[in-house]
């Protein structure tokens, strides 16, 4: 029931969880880009080939799909025709409505709003943002196959989710004969070297794509926080607390130093040597690149796209991370 090679969008995803505000977080309305920054990162984007665009309902309140249908509207069709949309649905537990079932009315009704803000009849992939363990993955399932035989999405994707969910939604699609999760988007990147090792594993086993979002684990990557703690009012650490914060221990910042190092000898800044790092994974097929708030806004990722690892220099940089957060 799979198509085969379920990625084909390129080495790197634009996330546009900094459109209108940050992320998911309520409070954090307004505080992301404005939609003149949203317009020009997306306009990078496209000019660095970038062609996969990735949203949520929840992002900024549904302010970061309504900016993605703007630009669209806004751009001549031969650049827009480029470009490829992904979108989430989040459970009713995460969006005040604790009693709502991820099942099929609520899939069509969530997804239906996040058409009419994206200003598009179809996208390419459609994401569950987290499980439900209240809902029967079936229900779920059988919803997401709906949308699907609509023609308004072509793929189905989890965010998200750690092994056991994932077998048991595989398991259930074979058994329901219909296509199922053929993405995962996960948390990963140097900062957390060993996270999400079953699932990458478990992806490469049953042919499902498997992207990082967080690869610069919340700006921690680029070697921005100072050594005694202290984060800047303003920074996204600061803003929004992730647990990445919790990770800068000394030996992270000695390994943070040897990542700065071994940019410079490639002429690069020390988060494109992490977008790099990933990038040379052959169990992820792509990092989910996030906006700095400065121009350009995607500076990181054109660089990372230049930089050849070998093998040894892949294992090499993960090994200082991984001895890192080992021993904390």
């Amino acid at each position: 029931m799979t198509e085969p090679s379920p990625w084909s969008y390129g080495p790197l995803v634009l996330g546009c969880g900094l459109f209108g505000g940050i992320g998911g977080t309520p409070q954090l309305v307004g505080r992301g880009m404005d939609e003149q920054a949203a317009f020009d990162t997306m306009d990078e984007a496209l000019a660095l080939g970038i062609t996969l665009f990735d949203t949520a309902e929840a992002y900024a309140r549904g302010a970061s799909e309504t900016m993605i249908g703007s630009w669209l509207a806004q751009r001549p069709s031969e650049a827009t025709d480029k470009v490829a949309l992904a979108t989430k649905v989040a459970p009713g537990f995460l969006s005040g409505d604790p009693d709502a079932r991820l099942d099929a009315a609520f899939l069509e009704t969530r997804f239906s709003s996040s058409l009419q803000r994206l200003a598009v009849d179809s996208i390419e992939l459609l994401y569950t943002h987290r499980p439900d363990d209240a809902t029967p993955i079936e229900q779920t399932l059988e919803g997401l196959e709906a949308i699907r035989l609509s023609g308004r999405c072509r793929r189905l994707g989890a965010c998200n989710v750690d092994a056991v969910q994932l077998t048991a939604a595989l398991d259930a699609a074979e058994r329901l004969g219909i296509q199922g999760y053929q993405v995962v988007q996960n948390r990963y990147s140097l900062l957390q070297p060993k996270e999400e090792q079953a699932v990458r594993s478990l992806c490469v086993d049953r042919d499902v794509a498997f992207t990082a979002y967080s690869p610069l684990a919340s700006g921690a990557l680029t070697g921005k926080y100072p050594r005694d703690g202290g984060l800047p009012p303003d920074s996204r650490l600061a803003l929004r607390p992730d647990g990445n914060e919790e990770l800068l221990t000394p030996a992270v910042h000695d390994a943070i130093d040897r990542l700065r190092d071994a940019a410079d000898r490639h002429g690069v800044a020390c988060g494109a040597m992490a977008l790099a790092w990933l990038l040379h994974r052959t169990d992820v097929n792509a990092p989910i690149i996030g906006p700095a708030r400065l121009t350009p806004h995607l500076g990181l990722a054109a660089q990372a796209l230049d930089v050849s690892l070998s093998a040894g220099e892949v294992s090499q940089i993960e090994s200082w991370f991984a001895s890192a957060t080992t021993t904390g």
